[in-house]
């Protein structure tokens, strides 16, 4: 019996309610209709705001009162005043569109959400139908394509990025900017524009680190009128390049003395990049003089070899540092130093006068003083020849 009486129940709720929907079309309100919806931006994001257009057209030959408009948003909070009232007549054939704005919540999750908008006729009757929201909280994607292995101090470095947009919907306004104390940029940032859905941007900077940081991009963008950040960063951390020209002197030779001197020798790029304008010259306390002050290599390719040959005047030293100068393909400026001993010179190095000396022979070197010590018997036999002293000591020991 009890069961009898709840499905009674039941039966007639259902009775009830399609009598009131029924009755809400009844009349001149069956010839009103919403023909078009429209969410600006087409999905939100937690927090957006949203504009939500509808377009309502009366399809019969009659005009239709409507007293009030309104969306009712219980699900997705609204923003302003959601209620027009005395709106006015809709004329046979006539089209009008109610526009609402509408927010998501900052703890809204994903899904469609479904505002609930009301048209009164009055006596009319009325008409209401839900108008789907949809809420995304995917972010905009940024990937690293391409970047070093490890950055190297003072060198120019490419860090390719693509920009993704997995939402369900464009977003406008992308740019990206790149920040890091430490960091200069030859690309300040890139404008993208827009990206449709599953849509990618791809975009190139030219970094140079002077110091070991965190580099970061910032990347901006907008879903309707909103405006969202997000942000990726990589460590800097120097290291060696595996890819760059790395430059090796062999066979040195040094000629000269007397505070002048000749340096050959051969370099070898032993990296695995052209070596471009590639200069050898000494340093500090050497002066380069002439005829090779510098001599200029070129580029040397990787495992190619080249000769120079180099002048210099050097006082008070054994040791001269040789630098080697080159660039790489985005011009950026290396040098190598190596350290040449003039111990081994092939030839005469001169050696400073012991303080006290009482004359300036002390500070001969030995070789110099057995020269001077042949000449001057040379010199004396001339002398004597000439002057006959051979002959007269001759003369006098014959009997």
């Amino acid at each position: 019996m009890h069961h009898r009486t709840g499905l009674a129940l039941i039966i007639g709720l259902i009775v009830l309610v399609c009598a009131a929907t029924a009755g809400s079309t009844s009349g001149v309100a069956s010839q009103v209709s919403v023909t078009k919806t429209n969410i600006e931006p087409g999905s939100l994001m937690p927090g957006d705001i949203a504009t939500v257009s509808i377009e309502v057209t009366n399809g019969g030959t009659d005009a239709v009162q409507i007293s009030r408009a309104f969306l009712e948003d219980t699900m997705v909070p609204s923003v302003g005043e959601q209620v027009g009232s005395n709106v006015g007549t809709l004329g046979a054939g006539a089209k009008r569109t109610f526009t609402y704005t509408v927010k998501a919540g900052t703890n809204t999750h994903t899904g469609t959400y479904y505002p609930w908008f009301y048209l009164d006729f009055g006596e009319g009757g009325s008409l209401s139908t839900h108008i789907p929201v949809p809420v995304d909280e995917t972010p905009v994607t940024v990937l690293v394509t391409s970047r070093p292995d490890s950055f190297v101090e003072g060198k120019k470095e490419h860090i390719q990025l693509v920009i993704g947009n997995p939402r369900s919907s464009e977003i406008s306004g992308v740019s990206v900017v790149p920040v890091g104390d430490g960091i200069e940029a030859v690309q300040t940032g890139h404008f993208a524009g827009a990206i449709p859905p599953s849509g990618t941007a791809n975009l190139t900077f030219d970094l140079t680190a002077t110091k070991e940081t965190t580099l970061g991009f910032e990347v901006t963008y907008r879903t309707g009128t909103n405006t969202h950040t997000t942000r990726i960063e990589i460590p800097v951390v120097f290291g060696d390049a595996k890819t760059m020209a790395h430059l090796v002197v062999n066979n040195i030779e040094v000629k000269g003395g007397f505070g002048s001197y000749s340096i050959g020798g051969d370099v070898t790029n032993a990296g695995l990049t052209t070596a471009r304008g590639v200069v050898v010259t000494t340093g500090d306390p050497a002066v380069p003089e002439n005829p090779y002050p510098e001599y200029v290599l070129g580029s040397l390719e990787a495992d190619d070899l080249s000769s120079f040959d180099l002048n210099c005047r050097v006082e008070n030293a054994t040791e001269i540092p040789l630098l080697i100068s080159f660039r790489d393909a985005d011009g950026t400026l290396y040098t190598q130093s190596t350290t040449v001993s003039l111990d081994k010179a092939g030839g005469y190095v001169q050696k400073k006068a012991p303080e006290g000396a009482e004359n300036a022979d002390a500070g001969l070197p030995l070789p110099v003083i057995a020269i001077l010590g042949v000449l001057a018997i040379l010199a004396c036999g001339l002398i004597v020849k000439k002057t006959g002293l051979i002959d007269d000591l001759r003369n006098s020991r014959r009997p």
